[in-house]
């Protein structure tokens, strides 16, 4: 008789599932928490909230005559208001009843996937709000660089690759966006993301809007008509434009008092020298004490190269021994810092740019905090099959109405057109 072998006592054998979930994607929020926890928050209705701003100084100083001289006509502070109005953002997930019946218990699986879902489209929903709080106000995620039609797998219509910065950074995979020509004008249709390549910079959609070419930009679902508007980002905010409008304002109208002090970087690596004079920029602009409150913003590339500066080192003196003296750490330990400012750096922040905040002028105008959609107390709502009866799958949005403020342009100041170090 032959012998027993193993395949005749798998059926008797378990299986072993490990109860770890790992991560396999990012979903930072970085710039999203910062502000939040700030505590800067207006509660307001469809209204524009207005934000009354001292621009200009007043009177008119001079020598003067006390001996019967003439002392001159006066004139006074100049104050404008800006203004700002939210808007709304949705995120909507879908799930079947099939995976909520077959994982609604410990012994059917590790984890109750329709309850981690509600946790995991929170969490998806900040990424995605951080994301879209880089940019300048338009919805922009970034910028055709090339088009490749042929030789994709299965179900693939088209591969962009995404002109840093921003890269690819600011997409994540099965996101619905739009494709824009250069100007904003014509919106060329829609695409669902089916790949994202942040190291090489490119995305994989799963179709081709009609008449998309390079140098377009591809923008977040929800967005419409010409010139569209949604959260004024960083580069909204920290802008040295003299044209066009800040928060209802014409900047124009104050080409320095609505301008951003602006280090430009050359396309070279950051310098100690840079550093110092975006910092001192702040000083010159509102005074000596305002650096006081600063961070240094700024990309993982940045940090990279600032990096680089410290481990340019000709000597190391080691203390003497016990504690860390046999460590080698040749970027040291404890905080990081610019010149004294500390460094947060984030994964969504522009590559080239380094963005000193002062974020005790931002804040947010808030009409609905991130919450349920809810419709009479139901916030899980039904999905109906192609005969009109009610299908096997429900579907729930979180859904939020904000926009983003800064009080103070002047307070802050950025480096722009830095180099991105190699391997980026």
């Amino acid at each position: 008789m032959a012998q027993m072998q193993n395949a005749q006592s798998v059926a008797l054998q378990l299986e072993k599932v490990r109860d770890k979930l790992p991560l396999l994607y990012e979903r930072d929020d970085i710039l999203l928490t910062m502000i939040q926890q700030r505590g800067d928050v207006e509660r307001v209705s469809s209204r524009n909230m207005r934000l009354p701003l001292q621009i200009r100084p007043g009177g008119k100083a001079g020598l003067a005559n006390m001996d019967g001289g003439d002392l001159g006509r006066g004139s006074g502070t100049v104050y404008d208001v800006a203004q700002v109005t939210p808007v709304f953002f949705r995120h909507a997930v879908e799930v079947t009843k099939l995976v909520e019946y077959a994982s609604n218990a410990p012994e059917k699986a590790i984890e109750n996937t329709a309850k981690r879902e509600v946790k995991n489209a929170m969490f998806q929903f900040r990424s995605f709000l951080d994301k879209v709080m880089q940019t300048n106000g338009n919805g922009v995620l970034g910028t055709v660089g090339s088009i490749t039609t042929t030789g994709l797998p299965a179900g693939v219509a088209a591969q962009f690759g995404m002109a840093k910065p921003p890269g690819a950074q600011l997409f994540y995979y099965n996101q619905t966006v739009q494709v824009y020509d250069p100007t904003l004008t014509t919106n060329r249709g829609s695409a669902n993301v089916l790949l994202v390549d942040p190291f090489n910079s490119l995305i994989q959609v799963d179709s081709l809007p009609a008449g998309t070419s390079v140098n377009d930009v591809i923008v977040h679902d929800g967005l419409s008509g010409a010139q569209p508007t949604s959260l004024f980002g960083i580069l909204y905010h920290q802008s040295n434009a003299t044209t066009g409008t800040w928060l209802n304002l014409n900047r124009a109208t104050y080409p320095v008092e609505l301008a951003t002090p602006v280090v430009n970087g050359n396309n070279s690596a950051i310098t100690p020298g840079a550093v110092r004079l975006a910092i001192n920029k702040v000083r010159k602009s509102l005074g000596s004490n305002q650096v006081s409150k600063l961070i240094a913003y700024t990309a993982l590339e940045q940090e990279h190269q600032w990096e680089q500066l410290g481990v340019t080192i000709s000597q190391i003196i080691k203390e003497g021994a016990g504690g860390r003296a046999s460590d080698l750490d040749l970027l040291f330990t404890g905080e990081k810092t610019m010149a004294g400012v500390p460094i947060k750096s984030s994964i969504n922040a522009n590559q080239t740019r380094v963005d000193f905040l002062d974020l005790s002028h931002w804040g947010r105008a808030v009409m609905q905090d991130v919450d349920f959609y809810d419709v009479g107390g139901q916030t899980v709502f039904p999905i109906y099959g192609a005969s009109g009866g009610i299908a096997a799958a429900y579907i729930f949005y979180f859904v939020t109405g904000f926009q983003v403020w800064n009080e103070s342009p002047r307070s802050g100041a950025f480096i722009n057109n830095l180099a991105i170090p190699t391997g980026y």
